[in-house]
């Protein structure tokens, strides 16, 4: 068997239990949120408070674009605007009741995927696969940013 294959094979696994869990769960997520915005209130969930700037550094889109997205978060209550009082001109973007609510179900999904799925793993395997997913990740980034 190819490396190729392998690694096909992996994937495959993964993507099947994300939709595995994602149809189960997903009565418990925001759907009417696209994927753009879900990556805008991640960036400002991780971040507590941060510039649109920052926001559009991190995405690897315009301002402009950061705008948009923030506008109609905004609109629905996932992120608040805040002037930095230090500097007018500067805006910072955190998270609103939405937005907490947002993370707060995503938290319970996790909590439950842990109790469903992660528990049948033993204490040995689950350190071997955080150990071998940290690596990954660590490649990763090395190789990808």
């Amino acid at each position: 068997m190819s490396l190729y294959e392998q690694v096909k094979r992996i994937n495959e696994a993964e993507y099947t239990i994300n939709r595995l869990i994602y149809k189960h769960y997903k009565q418990y997520l925001n759907s009417s949120i696209t994927t753009q915005q879900a990556v805008v209130l991640d960036i400002v969930y991780l971040s507590k408070r941060i510039t649109v700037g920052e926001i559009a550094i991190e995405m690897n889109i315009s301002s402009s674009a950061v705008s948009q997205l923030i506008a109609k978060l905004e609109k629905n209550k996932y992120i608040k605007r805040e002037i930095n009082l230090q500097n007018r001109r500067e805006v910072f973007i955190s998270l609103a009741e939405n937005g907490l609510e947002y993370f707060s179900k995503q938290d319970y999904v996790e909590q439950q995927i842990a109790e469903k799925i992660y528990c049948k793993l033993s204490s040995d395997e689950l350190d071997e696969l955080e150990r071998i997913v940290k690596k990954l990740k660590e490649i990763s980034m090395k190789e990808l940013l």
